[in-house]
């Protein structure tokens, strides 16, 4: 048989198949991650719906924060239209109902997880001078405004720094 050939496509079996609409792979939904999550379960949702390592799609987040700031925008977004695993047989408009009721309760577990981390602080105090380095970055004119925020942002997380090494 030719390598080109499509003669399998009138094989009864492919026929069958093609006629019914049926396959052997189950239907994959795009929701929230109940196990998997660090805020609200998003990327962990994405991965689990794409197959892939959930620290690929938080850094692609990451990036797209970093980028262009619609990283936070695209998660929040998400955070409130998607559903979660426990959610899945609602309507649509209750789904996003009960996600923006469960929104604070999302965020304040999340930052509760972080305070008991032990390398939270640490962690929180690297985000902030990160974050003000790209900030600086971005404005390196002495005259504008987003100087002093980048530097009061080192300045933060320095100092967390620095107080948590003392204690």
């Amino acid at each position: 048989v030719p390598i080109n050939s499509y003669s399998w496509l009138y094989e009864p079996e492919v026929i069958s198949l093609i006629i019914s609409g049926e396959d052997d792979m189950p239907e994959a939904r795009l929701m929230r991650s109940e196990t998997e999550k660090m805020i609200a379960g998003v990327c962990g949702g994405i991965a689990a719906y794409l197959s892939i390592d959930t620290v690929f799609v938080r850094l692609a987040f990451l990036l797209l924060f970093f980028a262009s700031g619609i990283g936070l925008l695209l998660y929040v977004a998400l955070m409130l239209i998607m559903p979660s695993e426990s959610s899945l047989d609602l309507p649509s408009s209750k789904i996003v109902q009960d996600n923006i009721d469960r929104f604070g309760d999302d965020l304040g577990q999340s930052v509760k997880r972080a305070r008991s981390h032990p390398q939270g602080r640490t962690l929180a105090a690297g985000l902030l001078i990160l974050l003000g380095v790209f900030l600086l970055i971005d404005n390196l004119s002495f005259l504008s405004s987003g100087v002093f925020w980048a530097l009061a942002l080192i300045g933060a997380g320095l100092f967390m720094i620095v107080r948590r090494s003392r204690s």
